[in-house]
């Protein structure tokens, strides 16, 4: 989309950002608010590279308004600056642990509040994102990393059926710093597998109320992808980012 290297996307994410219109807004906004629904759709990939030029002839503006947005994706940890231009965040693992501990708390934080009776769950959400991952499971969609965008969708939602939309946004924050390193698990057929199934966990143990049981296997999920996000972080501890995966991304690894 924006660079030589982006891969076409072929599935529609769960709950895709609208497009950015001609009108409304400055230049800069409009850049802004594009390049961030992008990437937190998962249409921009670690191993792609931005360049003032490429975003700029996307959005059809000039440099000075990219810049300007750029600088405030880089300052709202979406992106970083690389030698070779703007990429996706790719923190290194000490940071990756405590962001995954910030996300474990938070989310079970939308289960204990329902459990304690603060809350109720919204059972049209949950039972919405049942219907979509059973889907998944039975009838895989294409395979490559902007399913990413589909996990976070899953988790943001089970947080909001909680009834706590301040939680939602912290958790947004949170994906947006472990985004990059994540996108590389969904290259692998058996990762998408194993989301769903641990996705339905949650939902059919939140459904029958058996809350120690939903908190139980959302840790357990939430922690086999860390140890996933940590393995990835280590292996590319030497050099100042990933390199593009030999096999495409709709190939198995």
């Amino acid at each position: 989309m924006y660079t030589s290297v982006s891969t076409h996307r072929h599935n529609e994410p769960m709950d895709d950002a609208p497009a950015v219109g001609a009108g409304g807004g400055s230049a800069t906004d409009r850049v802004y608010a594009g390049l961030r629904n992008d990437i937190r759709a998962g249409r921009v990939y670690p191993w792609d590279r931005l360049t003032e030029k490429t975003i700029g002839a996307h959005f059809g503006v000039s440099r000075t308004p990219v810049r300007e947005a750029l600088a405030r994706l880089v300052a709202e940890g979406l992106l970083q600056r690389n030698a070779d231009g703007v990429g996706l965040v790719l923190p290194d693992a000490d940071t990756i642990g405590g962001l995954y501990e910030a996300r474990l708390a938070i989310e079970l934080q939308g289960i204990r509040r329902v459990a304690a009776g603060a809350a109720s769950y919204d059972l049209q959400i949950l039972d919405d994102l049942e219907q979509t991952w059973e889907q998944v499971l039975t009838d895989p969609p294409e395979i490559e990393p902007s399913l990413t965008s589909w996990d976070e969708a899953f988790h943001r939602g089970v947080l909001a059926a909680a009834g706590e939309p301040a939680l939602v946004d912290v958790l947004g924050h949170i994906n947006d710093r472990i985004r990059a390193l994540r996108m590389y698990g969904y290259i692998a057929p058996e990762q998408l597998a194993s989301s769903a199934a641990g996705h339905l966990r949650v939902i059919q143990a939140l459904k029958n109320q058996r809350y120690d049981d939903g908190e139980e296997a959302l840790t357990e999920h939430i922690v086999s992808t860390r140890n996933d996000s940590l393995a990835r972080a280590l292996h590319g501890a030497q050099a100042p980012g990933f390199a593009r995966p030999r096999r495409l991304p709709h190939q198995d690894t």
